[in-house]
């Protein structure tokens, strides 16, 4: 049994040997059929309990799964307003031997609510037979969502309006505010490339965690100019990745208008770039 089935078996063991945890379901890659197994993941792991309390307010518990090298819990989390108002809270460990366990308490009471939210769920505890409805885990949740026409559009404006920034800042000198805008139009484009291969695969699919199927979705010419969106410090780098950008999403705009139900206006890029050039740098293009 190696160091993630070690751990894996001690969660579950203790699951079985209190009372008060009722159901346990595990989320994320470790479920997903599409994911293939490495020693870097995760156990998302979720206790529905009877004593919800008892499981916020002593700890120790958690130090019978291995030793631990650092742990977050909701006591130290930023608060997220746009969470339910659940009884849950959370353990988010790494282990010394490499492993990790991001262990959710919810009170069992609650479990109709949100148990049914990610496709990625697999149930490993029942004690109560109450999920026998749950269907096979699968990626359905995580499919990139077909734009609306108010979505498109919005989108555009967002990236349109906010380039001249980039330029802004760089005329001013201040590097780090044209980066950090760089960063607002890098997730305008991604919107844009996820939508563009939504519609390649009847949006039938994810582009995983932090993009990282973009190598695989994408055509190696849009894939090498989305990486040259991201750039370092240096002044013709961050000239590039403005241009890059403004490319990259023109192109995506174009390709996905008429899908999208909006209209293709090759007079934005232009016209933007031709403001920046004359306000912000009067020189040639780097």
């Amino acid at each position: 049994m190696d160091k993630h089935q070690l751990l894996y078996q001690k969660v579950i063991d203790f699951a079985k040997n209190h009372d008060d945890v009722r159901t346990v379901i595990m989320n994320g890659s470790k479920v997903n059929p599409n994911i293939s197994p490495d020693d870097f993941q995760d156990y998302d792991i979720v206790f529905y309990v009877n004593d919800f309390i008892h499981f916020m307010k002593n700890k120790e518990f958690i130090k019978s799964f291995g030793d631990i090298l650092v742990m977050q819990t909701k006591d130290v989390q930023r608060p997220d307003e746009s969470e339910e108002d659940l009884f849950w809270y959370i353990y988010l460990i790494q282990f010394k031997n490499g492993t990790r366990l991001d262990l959710s308490i919810l009170d069992v009471k609650d479990l109709d609510k949100k148990v049914y939210d990610d496709s990625l769920t697999k149930v490993v505890l029942d004690k109560d037979d109450l999920l026998h409805d749950i269907p096979q885990a699968n990626e359905s949740s995580y499919f990139v969502q077909k734009p609306t026409k108010k979505e498109m559009l919005m989108t555009i404006n967002e990236f349109y309006w906010v380039c001249p920034y980039v330029g802004k800042g760089m005329a001013r000198n201040h590097v780090f505010y044209s980066i950090k805008h760089l960063d607002i139009l890098r997730k305008e484009i991604e919107r844009m490339i996820d939508w563009w291969i939504g519609y390649q695969h009847d949006f039938k699919i994810s582009v995983g965690k932090g993009k990282h199927r973009y190598v695989d979705l994408l055509p190696i010419d849009l894939y090498n100019k989305y990486t040259e969106t991201y750039t370092d410090a240096k002044v013709k780098n961050i000239w590039n990745a403005l241009y890059v950008s403004l490319d990259l999403f023109d192109e995506l705009y174009q390709k996905i208008a008429d899908e999208s139900n909006v209209d293709y206006h090759p007079e934005y890029k232009k016209d933007i770039l031709k403001f920046i050039d004359y306000n912000y740098k009067k020189n040639e293009r780097v």
